[in-house]
Protein backbone atom coordinates (compact mmCIF):
# COMPACT_ATOMS: atom_id res chain seq x y z
CA UNK A 1 0.00 0.00 0.00
CA UNK A 2 0.63 3.74 0.51
CA UNK A 3 0.73 4.22 3.87
CA UNK A 4 3.42 5.59 5.50
CA UNK A 5 3.64 3.22 8.86
CA UNK A 6 3.63 -0.23 6.69
CA UNK A 7 7.04 0.38 5.42
CA UNK A 8 8.39 0.35 9.12
CA UNK A 9 7.42 -3.41 9.67
CA UNK A 10 9.64 -3.99 6.39
CA UNK A 11 12.77 -2.36 7.69
CA UNK A 12 12.59 -4.12 11.08
CA UNK A 13 12.16 -7.33 9.84
CA UNK A 14 14.58 -6.74 6.82
CA UNK A 15 17.46 -5.21 8.91
CA UNK A 16 17.00 -5.17 12.78
CA UNK A 17 15.90 -2.80 15.12
CA UNK A 18 18.92 -1.05 14.41
CA UNK A 19 19.41 -1.21 10.69
CA UNK A 20 15.44 0.41 10.63
CA UNK A 21 15.87 3.14 13.26
CA UNK A 22 19.39 4.62 10.99
CA UNK A 23 16.86 4.66 7.87
CA UNK A 24 14.12 6.55 9.39
CA UNK A 25 13.94 10.40 9.33
CA UNK A 26 10.82 11.90 10.96
CA UNK A 27 8.85 12.07 13.45
CA UNK A 28 7.36 8.50 15.31
CA UNK A 29 6.40 6.34 18.54
CA UNK A 30 6.45 2.75 17.51
CA UNK A 31 5.83 -0.31 19.54
CA UNK A 32 7.39 -3.27 17.87
CA UNK A 33 6.06 -7.03 19.16
CA UNK A 34 8.77 -9.83 17.85
CA UNK A 35 6.87 -13.12 18.51
CA UNK A 36 9.23 -14.92 17.24
CA UNK A 37 11.78 -13.84 19.38
CA UNK A 38 9.56 -13.23 22.49
CA UNK A 39 10.11 -9.25 23.06
CA UNK A 40 8.27 -5.52 22.77
CA UNK A 41 10.16 -2.47 22.10
CA UNK A 42 9.34 0.68 22.46
CA UNK A 43 11.15 3.97 20.75
CA UNK A 44 10.40 7.54 20.73
CA UNK A 45 11.86 9.52 17.61
CA UNK A 46 15.59 11.08 17.34
CA UNK A 47 14.43 14.43 18.59
CA UNK A 48 11.47 13.70 20.61
CA UNK A 49 8.69 15.20 18.38
CA UNK A 50 6.27 12.44 19.24
CA UNK A 51 5.73 11.26 22.82
CA UNK A 52 5.91 8.25 24.41
CA UNK A 53 5.43 7.38 28.31
CA UNK A 54 5.49 3.85 29.94
CA UNK A 55 4.80 2.61 33.35
CA UNK A 56 4.54 -1.18 35.59
CA UNK A 57 1.63 -1.40 37.49
CA UNK A 58 1.71 -4.59 39.23
CA UNK A 59 3.05 -6.85 36.68
CA UNK A 60 1.37 -5.34 33.86
CA UNK A 61 3.72 -3.32 31.66
CA UNK A 62 1.70 -0.05 30.25
CA UNK A 63 2.37 2.04 27.06
CA UNK A 64 0.61 4.81 25.39
CA UNK A 65 1.57 8.72 23.65
CA UNK A 66 -0.83 10.23 26.34
CA UNK A 67 -0.08 9.62 29.84
CA UNK A 68 -4.21 9.77 30.70
CA UNK A 69 -4.53 6.54 28.90
CA UNK A 70 -3.28 4.56 32.42
CA UNK A 71 -6.09 6.00 34.33
CA UNK A 72 -8.43 4.01 32.88
CA UNK A 73 -6.09 0.57 34.09
CA UNK A 74 -7.71 -0.75 37.63
CA UNK A 75 -3.94 -1.41 38.49
CA UNK A 76 -2.60 2.28 37.86
CA UNK A 77 -3.09 4.63 41.06
CA UNK A 78 -2.68 8.57 39.44
CA UNK A 79 0.01 10.04 42.72
CA UNK A 80 2.12 13.40 42.20
CA UNK A 81 5.84 12.69 42.15
CA UNK A 82 6.59 14.86 45.09
CA UNK A 83 10.59 14.47 44.11
CA UNK A 84 10.14 16.53 40.82
CA UNK A 85 8.31 19.31 41.91
CA UNK A 86 11.14 21.62 42.92
CA UNK A 87 12.20 21.07 39.20
CA UNK A 88 8.95 21.85 37.94
CA UNK A 89 8.04 25.27 40.01
CA UNK A 90 12.15 26.39 38.87
CA UNK A 91 12.04 25.44 35.12
CA UNK A 92 8.23 24.74 34.51
CA UNK A 93 8.67 21.44 33.08
CA UNK A 94 10.45 18.09 34.30
CA UNK A 95 13.33 16.83 31.62
CA UNK A 96 14.87 13.32 31.37
CA UNK A 97 12.69 10.06 31.82
CA UNK A 98 10.82 11.13 34.97
CA UNK A 99 7.54 12.75 34.66
CA UNK A 100 4.93 14.65 37.61
CA UNK A 101 2.90 10.96 37.46
CA UNK A 102 4.76 8.81 39.97
CA UNK A 103 6.47 5.91 38.07
CA UNK A 104 5.34 7.16 34.92
CA UNK A 105 8.30 7.50 32.90
CA UNK A 106 8.97 9.51 29.62
CA UNK A 107 11.10 7.69 27.41
CA UNK A 108 13.87 10.01 26.71
CA UNK A 109 14.08 10.79 22.67
CA UNK A 110 16.38 8.75 20.68
CA UNK A 111 15.55 6.01 23.25
CA UNK A 112 14.28 2.88 23.29
CA UNK A 113 12.87 -0.05 25.54
CA UNK A 114 13.36 -4.01 25.23
CA UNK A 115 10.89 -5.93 27.25
CA UNK A 116 11.03 -9.35 27.47
CA UNK A 117 9.83 -11.56 30.48
CA UNK A 118 12.36 -11.11 32.32
CA UNK A 119 12.22 -7.63 32.59
CA UNK A 120 12.83 -4.19 30.44
CA UNK A 121 15.84 -2.62 29.55
CA UNK A 122 15.95 1.41 28.51
CA UNK A 123 18.88 2.01 25.80
CA UNK A 124 19.45 5.12 23.47
CA UNK A 125 19.97 4.40 20.33
CA UNK A 126 21.09 8.13 18.66
CA UNK A 127 21.82 11.30 20.22
CA UNK A 128 22.54 15.02 19.13
CA UNK A 129 25.74 14.74 17.38
CA UNK A 130 29.05 16.33 19.02
CA UNK A 131 31.14 15.85 15.52
CA UNK A 132 33.74 17.92 14.46
CA UNK A 133 33.14 21.55 12.94
CA UNK A 134 33.63 22.72 9.41
CA UNK A 135 34.79 25.21 8.12
CA UNK A 136 32.58 26.75 6.01
CA UNK A 137 32.43 30.07 4.73
CA UNK A 138 29.64 32.10 5.41
CA UNK A 139 27.96 32.03 1.59
CA UNK A 140 28.54 28.81 1.61
CA UNK A 141 27.56 27.62 4.58
CA UNK A 142 23.93 29.74 4.13
CA UNK A 143 23.73 28.47 0.54
CA UNK A 144 23.97 24.63 2.25
CA UNK A 145 21.08 25.99 4.81
CA UNK A 146 18.91 26.75 1.78
CA UNK A 147 19.29 23.52 0.30
CA UNK A 148 18.93 21.65 3.29
CA UNK A 149 15.94 23.35 4.59
CA UNK A 150 13.97 23.40 1.15
CA UNK A 151 14.88 19.50 1.20
CA UNK A 152 12.55 19.17 4.48
CA UNK A 153 10.28 21.57 3.59
CA UNK A 154 9.66 19.83 0.21
CA UNK A 155 9.53 16.15 1.83
CA UNK A 156 7.20 17.11 4.40
CA UNK A 157 4.91 18.55 2.16
CA UNK A 158 4.00 14.98 1.18
CA UNK A 159 0.58 14.26 2.27
CA UNK A 160 -2.60 12.54 1.36
CA UNK A 161 -4.65 15.35 3.30
CA UNK A 162 -4.63 18.83 3.08
CA UNK A 163 -1.43 20.91 4.39
CA UNK A 164 -1.43 24.63 5.60
CA UNK A 165 1.68 26.32 7.57
CA UNK A 166 1.36 27.26 11.36
CA UNK A 167 2.54 31.35 11.12
CA UNK A 168 3.39 33.34 14.31
CA UNK A 169 5.39 36.23 12.20
CA UNK A 170 8.71 35.39 13.69
CA UNK A 171 11.46 34.36 10.78
CA UNK A 172 11.28 30.42 11.50
CA UNK A 173 7.84 30.12 10.84
CA UNK A 174 7.89 33.08 7.79
CA UNK A 175 10.49 30.84 6.26
CA UNK A 176 8.81 27.71 6.00
CA UNK A 177 5.99 29.29 4.82
CA UNK A 178 7.89 30.92 2.47
CA UNK A 179 9.58 28.07 1.35
CA UNK A 180 6.59 25.69 1.82
CA UNK A 181 4.98 28.10 -1.32
CA UNK A 182 6.77 26.41 -4.14
CA UNK A 183 5.05 23.22 -2.79
CA UNK A 184 1.47 24.52 -3.99
CA UNK A 185 0.21 24.68 -7.32
CA UNK A 186 -3.01 26.49 -6.62
CA UNK A 187 -4.00 28.52 -2.96
CA UNK A 188 -1.85 28.41 0.44
CA UNK A 189 -3.27 28.35 3.75
CA UNK A 190 -1.30 30.19 6.39
CA UNK A 191 -2.78 30.18 10.33
CA UNK A 192 -1.95 32.97 13.18
CA UNK A 193 -3.34 34.00 16.16
CA UNK A 194 -3.47 37.69 16.94
CA UNK A 195 -4.53 39.64 20.27
CA UNK A 196 -6.64 42.85 20.25
CA UNK A 197 -3.60 44.24 22.40
CA UNK A 198 -0.91 45.74 19.50
CA UNK A 199 1.68 45.32 22.96
CA UNK A 200 0.85 41.35 21.95
CA UNK A 201 0.02 41.35 18.30
CA UNK A 202 2.50 40.07 16.02
CA UNK A 203 0.19 41.21 13.16
CA UNK A 204 2.30 43.23 10.75
CA UNK A 205 4.87 40.88 10.79
CA UNK A 206 1.92 38.39 9.93
CA UNK A 207 1.50 40.45 7.42
CA UNK A 208 4.79 40.63 5.64
CA UNK A 209 5.51 37.00 5.75
CA UNK A 210 2.15 36.21 4.38
CA UNK A 211 2.39 38.36 1.49
CA UNK A 212 5.56 37.18 1.06
CA UNK A 213 4.64 33.35 0.73
CA UNK A 214 1.50 34.42 -1.24
CA UNK A 215 -0.22 32.89 0.81
CA UNK A 216 -4.03 33.29 1.80
CA UNK A 217 -3.44 34.08 5.66
CA UNK A 218 -5.90 32.96 8.29
CA UNK A 219 -6.07 34.91 11.59
CA UNK A 220 -7.97 33.97 14.60
CA UNK A 221 -8.26 36.35 17.77
CA UNK A 222 -7.13 35.21 20.93
CA UNK A 223 -10.30 36.44 23.64
CA UNK A 224 -10.40 36.43 27.54
CA UNK A 225 -13.48 34.48 27.32
CA UNK A 226 -11.12 31.72 25.13
CA UNK A 227 -8.88 31.97 27.81
CA UNK A 228 -11.20 31.20 30.49
CA UNK A 229 -12.98 28.87 28.71
CA UNK A 230 -10.04 26.47 27.44
CA UNK A 231 -8.22 26.10 30.37
CA UNK A 232 -9.56 22.98 31.77
CA UNK A 233 -9.69 21.67 28.58
CA UNK A 234 -6.43 22.35 27.27
CA UNK A 235 -5.03 21.02 30.85
CA UNK A 236 -6.87 18.00 30.61
CA UNK A 237 -5.03 17.24 26.75
CA UNK A 238 -1.40 18.68 27.92
CA UNK A 239 -0.81 14.91 30.49
CA UNK A 240 1.24 17.62 32.37
CA UNK A 241 0.87 21.00 33.73
CA UNK A 242 0.49 24.02 30.84
CA UNK A 243 4.00 25.58 32.20
CA UNK A 244 3.56 27.63 28.46
CA UNK A 245 0.40 29.78 28.54
CA UNK A 246 0.78 30.10 24.99
CA UNK A 247 -0.34 26.70 24.44
CA UNK A 248 -4.01 28.07 24.45
CA UNK A 249 -2.88 29.88 21.78
CA UNK A 250 -2.27 26.87 19.64
CA UNK A 251 -5.44 25.37 20.72
CA UNK A 252 -7.14 27.67 19.54
CA UNK A 253 -5.00 27.79 16.18
CA UNK A 254 -4.88 24.26 16.05
CA UNK A 255 -8.72 24.51 16.73
CA UNK A 256 -10.33 26.78 14.06
CA UNK A 257 -7.44 25.36 10.89
CA UNK A 258 -8.41 21.96 11.65
CA UNK A 259 -11.43 23.90 9.53
CA UNK A 260 -9.42 23.98 6.36
CA UNK A 261 -6.21 21.32 6.66
CA UNK A 262 -5.33 18.48 8.52
CA UNK A 263 -1.37 18.99 8.59
CA UNK A 264 1.13 21.94 9.64
CA UNK A 265 4.18 22.86 9.58
CA UNK A 266 5.87 25.01 11.97
CA UNK A 267 8.90 26.54 12.46
CA UNK A 268 9.24 25.02 15.48
CA UNK A 269 12.94 24.10 17.08
CA UNK A 270 15.02 26.56 14.98
CA UNK A 271 15.75 28.35 17.99
CA UNK A 272 17.38 24.82 19.96
CA UNK A 273 19.72 24.24 16.94
CA UNK A 274 20.59 27.31 15.66
CA UNK A 275 21.25 29.15 18.91
CA UNK A 276 18.30 31.65 18.75
CA UNK A 277 18.01 32.49 22.40
CA UNK A 278 20.14 35.39 24.30
CA UNK A 279 21.56 32.36 26.46
CA UNK A 280 23.67 31.41 23.75
CA UNK A 281 24.92 34.37 22.64
CA UNK A 282 26.30 35.05 26.37
CA UNK A 283 27.38 31.47 26.44
CA UNK A 284 29.77 32.66 23.25
CA UNK A 285 30.70 36.06 25.03
CA UNK A 286 31.82 34.18 27.80
CA UNK A 287 35.86 33.33 26.82
CA UNK A 288 36.26 37.10 26.07
CA UNK A 289 34.46 38.83 28.96
CA UNK A 290 34.91 36.38 31.95
CA UNK A 291 38.53 38.05 32.54
CA UNK A 292 36.78 40.99 33.14
CA UNK A 293 33.77 39.73 35.61
CA UNK A 294 35.36 41.62 38.60
CA UNK A 295 35.71 44.85 36.75
CA UNK A 296 32.32 44.64 35.35
CA UNK A 297 29.93 43.58 38.78
CA UNK A 298 31.29 47.78 39.29
CA UNK A 299 29.39 48.95 36.57
CA UNK A 300 26.30 51.20 38.18
CA UNK A 301 23.38 49.32 37.13
CA UNK A 302 24.01 46.38 35.58
CA UNK A 303 27.30 45.00 37.21
CA UNK A 304 25.29 42.53 39.47
CA UNK A 305 23.30 40.75 36.11
CA UNK A 306 26.49 41.29 34.15
CA UNK A 307 29.15 39.10 36.86
CA UNK A 308 26.12 36.50 36.81
CA UNK A 309 26.27 35.84 33.43
CA UNK A 310 30.06 35.78 33.26
CA UNK A 311 31.54 35.21 36.41
CA UNK A 312 30.21 32.29 37.79
CA UNK A 313 30.83 28.90 36.89
CA UNK A 314 30.28 28.44 33.33
CA UNK A 315 27.67 25.22 33.29
CA UNK A 316 25.64 26.17 36.26
CA UNK A 317 25.12 29.68 34.82
CA UNK A 318 23.69 28.38 31.42
CA UNK A 319 21.02 25.72 33.13
CA UNK A 320 19.81 28.63 35.46
CA UNK A 321 19.40 31.38 32.88
CA UNK A 322 16.31 29.50 31.77
CA UNK A 323 15.11 29.42 35.45
CA UNK A 324 11.29 30.61 35.67
CA UNK A 325 11.40 30.97 39.42
CA UNK A 326 14.56 31.72 41.42
CA UNK A 327 15.24 29.19 43.99
CA UNK A 328 13.93 32.32 46.44
CA UNK A 329 10.75 32.33 44.68
CA UNK A 330 10.43 28.84 44.72
CA UNK A 331 11.57 28.12 48.26
CA UNK A 332 8.96 31.02 49.56
CA UNK A 333 6.14 28.99 48.03
CA UNK A 334 7.50 25.75 49.19
CA UNK A 335 10.27 25.97 51.64
CA UNK A 336 11.26 22.49 51.47
CA UNK A 337 12.32 22.35 48.15
CA UNK A 338 16.08 21.43 47.73
CA UNK A 339 17.17 23.30 44.54
CA UNK A 340 20.60 21.68 44.42
CA UNK A 341 19.08 17.86 43.79
CA UNK A 342 17.74 19.61 40.50
CA UNK A 343 20.42 21.25 39.54
CA UNK A 344 22.70 18.15 40.06
CA UNK A 345 19.43 16.16 37.47
CA UNK A 346 20.10 18.88 35.49
CA UNK A 347 24.00 18.70 35.06
CA UNK A 348 24.26 15.33 34.49
CA UNK A 349 21.90 15.93 31.30
CA UNK A 350 24.47 18.83 30.26
CA UNK A 351 27.37 16.50 30.88
CA UNK A 352 26.27 14.56 27.83
CA UNK A 353 27.68 16.92 25.58
CA UNK A 354 31.19 16.44 24.63
CA UNK A 355 32.18 19.44 22.39
CA UNK A 356 32.95 23.37 23.07
CA UNK A 357 30.84 25.03 25.84
CA UNK A 358 28.25 27.01 23.28
CA UNK A 359 27.45 23.21 21.41
CA UNK A 360 27.29 21.79 24.64
CA UNK A 361 24.94 24.55 25.90
CA UNK A 362 22.96 24.15 22.33
CA UNK A 363 22.74 19.86 23.00
CA UNK A 364 21.31 20.56 26.81
CA UNK A 365 18.54 22.86 25.31
CA UNK A 366 18.15 20.17 22.60
CA UNK A 367 17.12 17.77 25.38
CA UNK A 368 15.56 19.83 27.67
CA UNK A 369 13.69 22.72 26.54
CA UNK A 370 12.81 21.66 22.98
CA UNK A 371 11.44 18.48 23.87
CA UNK A 372 8.91 20.13 26.64
CA UNK A 373 7.85 22.55 23.38
CA UNK A 374 7.77 20.12 20.72
CA UNK A 375 5.54 18.38 23.95
CA UNK A 376 3.29 21.35 23.98
CA UNK A 377 2.91 21.56 20.11
CA UNK A 378 2.10 17.83 19.82
CA UNK A 379 -0.99 17.64 22.71
CA UNK A 380 -2.27 21.07 21.56
CA UNK A 381 -2.59 20.07 17.30
CA UNK A 382 -3.47 16.23 18.48
CA UNK A 383 -6.31 17.72 20.32
CA UNK A 384 -8.23 18.55 17.36
CA UNK A 385 -6.58 15.82 15.02
CA UNK A 386 -3.78 18.28 13.30
CA UNK A 387 -0.71 16.85 12.63
CA UNK A 388 1.75 19.49 13.65
CA UNK A 389 5.28 19.03 11.64
CA UNK A 390 8.69 20.43 11.68
CA UNK A 391 10.55 20.89 9.35
CA UNK A 392 14.01 22.60 11.34
CA UNK A 393 14.30 18.69 12.87
CA UNK A 394 15.10 17.08 9.98
CA UNK A 395 18.24 15.03 10.70
CA UNK A 396 20.05 16.18 7.57
CA UNK A 397 19.54 19.60 8.79
CA UNK A 398 20.34 18.81 12.60
CA UNK A 399 23.73 17.16 11.22
CA UNK A 400 24.22 20.08 9.46
CA UNK A 401 23.60 22.34 12.24
CA UNK A 402 25.95 20.59 14.74
CA UNK A 403 28.67 20.90 12.09
CA UNK A 404 28.60 24.48 11.84
CA UNK A 405 31.21 26.96 13.23
CA UNK A 406 30.22 28.65 16.52
CA UNK A 407 30.52 32.46 15.13
CA UNK A 408 27.84 31.72 12.35
CA UNK A 409 25.01 30.20 15.24
CA UNK A 410 26.14 32.55 17.52
CA UNK A 411 27.90 36.09 17.14
CA UNK A 412 31.41 36.26 19.72
CA UNK A 413 31.92 39.68 18.60
CA UNK A 414 31.21 41.68 21.31
CA UNK A 415 29.94 44.45 18.84
CA UNK A 416 27.67 43.01 17.76
CA UNK A 417 25.15 43.42 20.34
CA UNK A 418 21.71 42.03 21.57
CA UNK A 419 19.73 45.09 20.99
CA UNK A 420 19.97 44.27 17.27
CA UNK A 421 19.20 40.95 17.71
CA UNK A 422 22.54 39.85 15.13
CA UNK A 423 23.96 37.86 17.70
CA UNK A 424 21.78 34.72 18.22
CA UNK A 425 20.55 32.45 15.23
CA UNK A 426 23.55 34.40 12.91
CA UNK A 427 23.23 31.85 9.99
CA UNK A 428 19.23 31.87 9.66
CA UNK A 429 18.42 35.35 9.69
CA UNK A 430 21.43 35.47 7.27
CA UNK A 431 19.31 33.16 4.94
CA UNK A 432 16.15 35.34 6.14
CA UNK A 433 17.73 38.38 4.88
CA UNK A 434 17.48 36.77 0.79
CA UNK A 435 13.43 37.34 1.42
CA UNK A 436 12.77 39.91 4.16
CA UNK A 437 14.37 43.19 5.04
CA UNK A 438 16.71 43.78 8.01
CA UNK A 439 14.28 45.56 10.16
CA UNK A 440 11.68 42.27 9.79
CA UNK A 441 14.84 39.86 10.52
CA UNK A 442 16.42 42.31 13.42
CA UNK A 443 13.51 42.85 15.16
CA UNK A 444 13.67 42.29 18.89
CA UNK A 445 12.54 38.26 19.70
CA UNK A 446 9.08 38.74 21.41
CA UNK A 447 7.80 35.25 21.46
CA UNK A 448 4.10 34.58 21.51
CA UNK A 449 3.04 36.18 24.96
CA UNK A 450 -0.73 36.22 26.65
CA UNK A 451 -1.95 39.64 28.27
CA UNK A 452 -1.69 37.57 31.79
CA UNK A 453 -1.52 40.13 34.18
CA UNK A 454 -4.34 41.75 32.75
CA UNK A 455 -6.56 37.83 32.73
CA UNK A 456 -5.55 37.74 36.47
CA UNK A 457 -7.12 40.54 37.20
CA UNK A 458 -10.89 39.33 36.01
CA UNK A 459 -13.65 38.51 38.14
CA UNK A 460 -13.63 34.82 36.53
CA UNK A 461 -9.83 34.31 37.58
CA UNK A 462 -10.90 35.34 41.13
CA UNK A 463 -13.59 32.98 41.21
CA UNK A 464 -11.51 30.28 39.75
CA UNK A 465 -8.38 31.08 42.74
CA UNK A 466 -10.80 31.36 46.02
CA UNK A 467 -13.36 28.96 44.68
CA UNK A 468 -11.00 26.32 43.19
CA UNK A 469 -7.45 26.70 42.90
CA UNK A 470 -6.37 28.24 46.07
CA UNK A 471 -8.62 25.53 48.22
CA UNK A 472 -7.05 22.75 46.27
CA UNK A 473 -3.05 24.06 46.99
CA UNK A 474 -4.15 24.11 50.12
CA UNK A 475 -5.43 20.68 50.96
CA UNK A 476 -2.82 19.46 47.93
CA UNK A 477 0.24 20.62 50.31
CA UNK A 478 2.66 20.60 47.68
CA UNK A 479 3.10 24.69 47.62
CA UNK A 480 1.82 27.21 50.27
CA UNK A 481 -1.38 28.32 49.01
CA UNK A 482 -1.30 31.26 51.55
CA UNK A 483 2.28 32.66 50.00
CA UNK A 484 0.66 31.75 46.35
CA UNK A 485 -1.81 33.49 46.92
CA UNK A 486 -0.09 36.90 48.17
CA UNK A 487 2.25 36.65 44.91
CA UNK A 488 -1.55 36.95 43.04
CA UNK A 489 -2.88 39.85 45.09
CA UNK A 490 0.78 41.63 44.48
CA UNK A 491 0.55 41.25 40.72
CA UNK A 492 -0.43 44.94 40.58
CA UNK A 493 2.89 46.16 41.86
CA UNK A 494 4.24 45.12 38.52
CA UNK A 495 6.99 43.82 38.90
CA UNK A 496 8.83 42.27 35.72
CA UNK A 497 7.64 38.57 35.33
CA UNK A 498 5.20 38.29 38.31
CA UNK A 499 2.02 36.95 36.22
CA UNK A 500 4.23 34.23 34.57
CA UNK A 501 5.73 33.01 38.14
CA UNK A 502 2.14 32.79 39.22
CA UNK A 503 1.14 30.95 36.26
CA UNK A 504 3.58 28.42 36.92
CA UNK A 505 1.48 27.57 40.24
CA UNK A 506 -1.73 28.09 38.57
CA UNK A 507 -0.69 25.28 35.79
CA UNK A 508 0.26 22.69 38.23
CA UNK A 509 -3.16 22.79 40.16
CA UNK A 510 -5.06 22.78 37.44
CA UNK A 511 -2.82 19.42 35.88
CA UNK A 512 -3.50 17.54 39.29
CA UNK A 513 -7.46 18.98 39.85
CA UNK A 514 -8.07 17.40 36.15
CA UNK A 515 -5.21 13.82 36.65
CA UNK A 516 -5.28 13.42 40.30
CA UNK A 517 -8.40 14.22 41.98
CA UNK A 518 -10.60 12.83 38.57
CA UNK A 519 -12.86 10.12 40.01
CA UNK A 520 -11.89 6.59 38.70
CA UNK A 521 -13.66 6.09 35.61
CA UNK A 522 -14.13 8.98 34.52
CA UNK A 523 -10.62 9.07 32.58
Amino acid sequence: SRTDTEVILYLYDKFGLDGMLERLNGMFAIVIVDLRAGELHLIRDHLGIKPLYWTVAGSTLMFASEAKAFLSHPAFRAEIDAGVVDEYLAFRFVCGERSLLKNVQQLRPGHCVRVTLGGAMVRRYWQVPDGEKIAFSAAEAVDRLEMLLGNSVSSQLLSDVKVGCQLSGGIDSSLVSVMARSGFAADMDTFSVVFDDPAFSEENWISIAANAAKADSHRFRFTSQFFFDTLDAASWQMDQPMGHPNSLGIWLLAKRSRELVTVLLSGEGADEVFGGYTRFFYAGLRPKLSPWSPLLKMLPGVGHRLERQFGGEPVNTFITSSLFQRPDEVLSIRPEADFEQVMVRRRTLFAEGQSDHVSNCIKFEMQTYLVDLLMRQDKMTMAHSVENRVPFLDRNLVSFARKLPIPLLVATDIARTRAAMRGTKVILKSLARRTFDDVFVYRPKSGFSLPLTHYFADRRFELLMEERLLPGMRERGLVDSAAVRRQWKNLSSGLAGAAETLWISVAFELWAQAFVDRPRGHA
